[in-house]
């Protein structure tokens, strides 16, 4: 395999397994009626003890404030974001098989930010780009008509 094709495994595939693996969870989590906050937790300390093994197995215990602040960023997002899909699914009693298409277009406010913030405009074939954000959009607005 080439280091290309080994990151998008590592980096893609493997992750979208991952994180669809955590959709169902959350819909679970769900149906035995959990509280948001409780959820959110509980989500947490499986993050802080995943990151603390890795921490662990590659020996790095050194941090500053200016590593941290955009990670502690995300998680904060990234925690709303959680807890809004968990009310629409135990409050709303919105299907996961919805919402998951919907909240995953995520990818295009990714896709636009690193655009603009990181410059990556320079490397990305734009008609590529173009087609699969409708793609992306198209099968969004499907699922959740």
């Amino acid at each position: 395999m080439s280091q290309a094709q080994i990151g998008i495994l590592i980096g893609g595939l493997i992750p979208a397994l991952l994180f669809g693996t955590a959709g169902i969870f959350q819909k679970v989590s769900s149906q035995h009626n959990i509280a948001a906050g409780v959820f959110l937790a509980c989500v947490g300390i499986g993050a802080f003890f995943t990151g603390l093994s890795v921490m662990i197995q590659q020996g790095t215990y050194d941090f500053t404030w200016k590593q941290c602040w955009p990670a502690l960023c995300m998680g904060l997002t990234w925690g709303l974001g959680t807890v809004m899909v968990v009310v629409a699914i135990s409050h709303y009693r919105m299907p996961i098989s919805k919402l998951a298409p919907l909240y995953n277009m995520n990818t295009l406010v990714t896709v636009v930010a690193a655009l603009i913030l990181f410059n990556e405009w320079k490397d990305v074939n734009t008609t590529r780009l173009i087609l699969g954000s409708l793609l992306i959009i198209g099968g969004g607005v499907l699922v959740s008509s």
